[in-house]
């Protein structure tokens, strides 16, 4: 299973990879979306103070018609004139009836909710649209620096705190000569109301609350989607608010009224500002909690743009390669376990054939044929055990101590014995002795014989003493005799060597038959080769079972197999029978 193991890993990595890419994307969209929240609220505070500067300028040239009134003109210069407070009655009359027509006369857009007609003193001789003040006679506004400006000509704009309600004032001088100080100065005030608020947030395209020491005076949303009641929090934050860069450049920093809404607040100029007033700009923060975020804060338009056939595929191409992989090494080695399990039940089979299973697989085949066995053993029956070499060949002879394969000598005559040469794997051959006919001259043997012939006994040794034995070594070479060694009591005579002859017949035989064994031991090298492998391959034990062995198992059945059907020979082949490595054993009768 090592290449669905190594997919599901793949996969497993691929997975943690993207979720490390995502969860990095997500601290660094939250940490962008935090300086673009601080950047976008400095931006509104800026925006802000210009549409305030630029909305007071629009309404002082709206109050340029009664600046030069000539009815206010002769009101103002009458009311004084009347320094004992006599007469004025009728000034004031005019003043008031001057007001009503300039009002009147200005656009609904920049029309001031109240305008003022005040004489050079800073006394209020008429108002419209301030009953308040209706009949107080002492009420004055020339103690506000942006009232005693205009009475010495110049034009200015400040923001007041009348009560619980914040102003947007202006004023221009109302000059009637210009070698003398204006007559007096014409005097406008706009509460900054929600309609306020509401026509600047929407012209700046933001979100903007005012603020006085006693609460929220206004507010407004001028952004798409933007909830307004989020800014009802700025009145409660404001008992909260010790900034230090705000009292010091009259701007805070921002500060989060709740997890998904910031604020930055920042003071109106003028009068306002001493008294605790100002404006506060807010937005919404975007925050991704988690990779599921993403999901949550897309639109269609967002999920229109994925590439939903490339996803598909990736899906797809992962899942065949998994299903590939898996019926590789799970579900064709079980089919074929069903297959052959079917096949034993129904008795085609003495038990699983182990070679075609891979694996863990291969084992529990293995273990389920032992099980078997043993199953049929403890119930007392046969086993139909796969045949392996000694149930076919018989039990393995012992190695022999001293020698190996030897036939008694004529006249007995000990027959030299050559032992095989060290991992040569192979036995000598041994070739029975022949009497030599009368006449017959004695050859010497040939290069590489197993075996010396008997030396004729030399002058004065005992003629019943048999022969002696000659040593284990390599044999002599062609045309030249081998060394006698003395018998027992006699003194060894280093030149003493002896000549002879072997017969042709007897040549004849043992070379061939040499060449014969030679034949069939290589034979049987290639037949232990492939045993070997083959038993390797269905994943037997190999260990003990050497050449020697397996020669010497075969020589005895092909001996017996010789004798019972009279061939010449007997050939060894090698199969595989039920999983297992097997030998097969055919008579030759050629």
């Amino acid at each position: 299973m090592i290449l669905s193991r190594v997919w599901y890993v793949l996969l497993g990595v691929a997975v943690g990879v993207a979720l490390y890419v995502v969860f990095v994307a997500v601290g660094q969209y939250n940490r962008q979306n935090a300086l673009a929240l601080k950047e976008g609220l400095a931006s509104d505070s800026q925006t802000v103070e210009w549409a305030l500067k630029i909305d007071a300028r629009r309404r002082l040239d709206a109050l340029l018609p009664g600046s030069v009134d000539a009815a206010l003109q002769q009101a103002l210069v009458a009311a004084n004139a009347s320094k004992d407070g006599k007469g004025v009655d009728k000034p004031r009359a005019d003043a008031k009836k001057a007001l009503n027509a300039v009002s009147e006369a200005i656009s609904a857009d920049w029309r001031d909710d109240a305008l003022f007609a005040v004489d050079r003193d800073g006394h209020v001789v008429a108002e419209v649209g301030y009953d308040i003040v209706a009949g107080n006679e002492d009420f004055e506004l020339g103690g506000y620096p942006v009232v005693n400006d205009a009475l010495h000509g110049f034009q200015r704009d400040d923001t007041w705190i009348l009560g619980s309600k914040m102003y947007v004032v202006v004023a221009r001088p109302v000059e009637y000569d210009a070698t003398q100080r204006p007559a007096g100065a014409i005097v406008g005030l706009k509460e900054v109301s929600n309609k306020l608020a509401d026509g600047l947030a929407k012209r700046t395209r933001t979100n903007i609350a005012f603020y006085t020491p006693a609460g929220r005076a206004a507010g407004a949303a001028g952004v798409e989607g933007f909830d307004p009641e989020k800014l009802d929090a700025v009145g409660s934050d404001l008992k909260n608010l010790a900034d230090k860069a705000y009292g010091v450049s009259g701007r805070s920093d921002v500060r989060m009224l709740s997890d998904d809404v910031g604020v930055m607040y920042d003071r109106l100029p003028g009068d306002a500002w001493l008294l605790g007033g100002g404006f506060a700009v807010v937005r919404s923060k975007t925050s991704l909690a988690g990779p599921l975020g993403f999901l949550s804060g897309a639109d269609d338009k967002d999920k229109a743009n994925v590439p939903w056939l490339l996803l598909v595929g990736v899906a797809l191409s992962a899942a065949l390669i998994g299903l590939l992989f898996t019926w590789i090494e799970h579900t064709s080695p079980l089919r074929e376990l069903v297959m052959q399990a079917e096949r034993l039940k129904a008795g085609g089979m003495d038990g699983l054939q182990v070679a075609r299973f891979r694996g863990a697989y291969r084992l529990a085949a293995q273990n389920l044929n032992q099980g078997m066995e043993r199953s049929i053993e403890k119930a007392g029956g046969v086993t139909r055990r796969p045949a392996d070499l000694e149930s076919i060949l018989g039990p393995t002879p012992a190695q022999p101590a001293k020698r190996a394969f030897a036939f008694p000598p004529a006249d007995g005559a000990v027959m030299p014995v050559v032992p095989p040469s060290s991992g040569s794997g192979q036995f000598p051959a041994v070739v029975p002795p022949a009497r030599p006919s009368a006449g017959s001259p004695v050859r010497p043997p040939p290069v590489n014989a197993p075996f010396a012939p008997t030396p004729t006994p030399a002058a004065g040794a005992r003629p019943n003493a048999p022969p002696p034995v000659r040593q284990a070594g390599p044999p002599a070479p062609l045309g030249r005799a081998a060394p006698v060694l003395p018998t027992p009591g006699e003194e060894p005579d280093d030149e003493a060597t002896m000549v002879g002859s072997v017969p042709a017949e007897l040549l004849a035989q043992a070379t061939g038959e040499n060449r014969a064994l030679a034949d069939e031991t290589g034979e049987w090298v290639s037949t232990y080769e492939d045993f070997i492998r083959t038993k390797k391959q269905c994943g037997e034990p190999t260990d003990g079972l050497t050449f020697e062995k397996f020669s010497q198992t075969l020589k005895k059945n092909r001996d017996q197999l010789m004798a019972r059907h009279a061939c010449k020979r007997v050939k060894f082949s090698v199969y595989v029978k039920d999983g297992r490595a097997s030998l097969k054993a055919t008579p030759v009768k050629e």
